[in-house]
């Protein structure tokens, strides 16, 4: 059985896009001002602008799981959250440092990201069961610790993800996905890595919104095997990471 994920793709608003404008807008201001034709403080204070931007793009944006449940926006709420504290800072409205509130943040960030995959049956909760012959679709939750998973030679349908001062390895190797088949792996990872082994002919989308972290693809090409003309012809099997990766990182391997 095909099972695929696609995203939305209703909105050609996208982070990077958000980020570009933010530039020009403030490199503008600043070209302005060395002209003296404006007083660029008063533009460039509004800088987390662009966070609370980014973030409602996020949240906005209609995403679902693995077998089609509801995804909870944690990551927009994420950058809407501490673009707000940045912003309520730099109008001298909150007088206390960001800084210090930056922990409590994420402890808060990483209880809501908890809840949405306890399965508790609340709207936008991952509570839908696994696809008949589809390999395990379940959450993976790594909070001070280490998560070892191998996946079955069945169709590959998608993870969720949630590593917070932990590790989790997903060796999806065995994992099978059509020619034009796309699953979608959910991550989000505070202060923690994650290591995916894919086969090397599966095509990686990453559209992570990564802070102090990132996602490195360090698979090595197998040599060309015999030619197959309707092989070639045919799309290579997609995989869609998304989510948030805050001060960690995610490693690719084959």
């Amino acid at each position: 059985m095909k099972i695929t994920r696609r995203l939305s793709t209703g909105s050609s608003v996208t982070p990077r896009l958000l980020l570009g404008i933010g530039l020009i807008v403030f490199g503008s201001a600043l070209l302005l001002d060395r002209l003296g034709l404006l007083e660029a403080s008063s533009v460039l204070r509004l800088w987390p602008l662009i966070l609370i931007a980014i973030g409602l793009q996020q949240f906005f944006t209609p995403r679902v799981g693995p077998v089609g449940e509801r995804i909870f926006p944690v990551g927009g709420v994420i950058w809407i959250a501490v673009g707000g504290l940045f912003l309520l800072r730099s109008l001298d409205i909150l007088r206390t440092s960001v800084w210090s509130l930056f922990w409590p943040v994420v402890l808060i960030a990483v209880g809501v990201r908890l809840m949405t995959r306890s399965g508790l049956g609340l709207p936008g909760f991952d509570t839908a069961p696994p696809s008949s012959g589809a390999a395990d679709t379940g959450a993976i939750i790594a909070v001070l610790s280490g998560v070892k998973r191998v996946s079955a030679p069945v169709t590959y349908a998608g993870n969720d993800i949630t590593v917070f001062m932990g590790g989790v390895h997903l060796d999806l190797r065995d994992a099978k996905l059509a020619p034009g088949g796309e699953a979608v792996l959910d991550l989000f990872a505070v202060i923690g890595g994650c290591e995916l082994r894919l086969p090397a002919d599966w095509v990686v989308s990453a559209p992570v919104v990564a802070i102090l972290g990132g996602i490195e693809d360090k698979r090595i090409a197998p040599p060309p095997a015999v030619f197959d003309e309707a092989a070639a012809a045919a799309a290579p099997p997609r995989l869609v990471i998304r989510g948030t990766v805050l001060m960690g990182g995610v490693t690719i391997r084959n």
